[in-house]
């Protein structure tokens, strides 16, 4: 996901970069399996802060907008995001379905529906002491279970790895596990640590989300650049091509060289008598 300066704008801007990075995302994660995407989905990253909570709120409104129904459930119960996100408040949530603390007339509203269609949010509730003893008893197991049943996807946003229980634990009651790594943040070392975690806990690590990254420092081809702020902005502006097409204005350097144009020369012959050898024969 490319680094941007006013992240709300972006998320909400459907042609924006980020947007466009997410919707890509979605579409990986649909062939990530044999069935499609998996029905529920773990997001995490290795450190704190590296865009989670981001990517499954951004992620849960680009799968509703194909028509799942999808429940958001904010895992993290320690330091809980996804509300502010959504902007609701946390008096109940999954913590008070885990220790009974929920009355049973409040139930059907610990589920709250958000202004986008086909999004519901299960937030963390009151923040217990005893974080990684919930998430890995047999309740936790079993509201996943039921949940999986009510909604075509379920992502779960999970407290980072490094130092923590907690996503390892909620990684093996996950079909797929994401792992969302920040660019000039993380080091190598602490992603592969945690990529080792999740693995040795049994996770299904279905990918890897690069976020944060500065996108003109990427060129993977010298000559075409198709990763610049110009193929992110789509549609925004149309360039015209104006006057001869090999006359090397706009070209790169290498372009412009004898070699090269010689070799565009031989190209362009190959091709014409091609095309003249069949129109003969036919």
């Amino acid at each position: 996901m490319p680094l941007v300066d006013d992240r709300e704008a972006s998320i909400a801007d459907q042609k924006s970069g980020l947007s466009e990075a997410y919707r890509s995302l979605r579409t990986s994660l649909q062939f990530s399996g044999a069935e499609g995407a998996p029905r529920s989905l773990l997001v995490t990253s290795s450190e704190p802060s590296e865009g989670k909570s981001t990517t499954s709120f951004k992620l849960g409104q680009d799968f509703a907008a194909l028509g799942a129904r999808v429940l958001l459930v904010d895992g993290d119960l320690r330091k809980p995001n996804l509300h502010r996100l959504f902007g609701l408040d946390n008096a109940i949530g999954l913590s008070n379905l885990l220790t009974n603390t929920v009355r049973k007339d409040d139930l059907p509203g610990i589920f709250r529906p958000t202004k986008y269609p086909n999004v519901t949010v299960l937030t963390s509730g009151t923040i217990p002491p005893n974080p990684a003893d919930l998430l890995s008893s047999p309740k936790m197991a079993l509201i996943l279970t039921n949940l999986g049943k009510r909604f075509d996807l379920v992502i779960i946003d999970a407290p980072p790895v490094v130092g923590l229980s907690d996503a390892p634990i909620l990684s093996r009651l996950a079909e797929g596990t994401l792992m969302v790594v920040s660019t000039n943040q993380v080091t190598r070392k602490s992603a592969k640590t945690a990529l080792k975690r999740l693995r040795s806990a049994g996770a299904n690590v279905i990918g890897a989300a690069m976020s944060k990254f500065t996108v003109n420092k990427f060129d993977y081809n010298y000559a075409y650049k198709y990763m610049n702020y110009q193929y992110y902005d789509y549609g925004a502006s149309t360039p015209k091509i104006e006057g001869k097409v090999d006359d090397g204005a706009g070209q790169p350097a290498h372009a412009k060289s004898p070699a090269f144009r010689r070799l565009v020369r031989r190209l362009r012959s190959g091709v014409g008598g091609f095309v003249d050898g069949a129109k003969s024969a036919s």
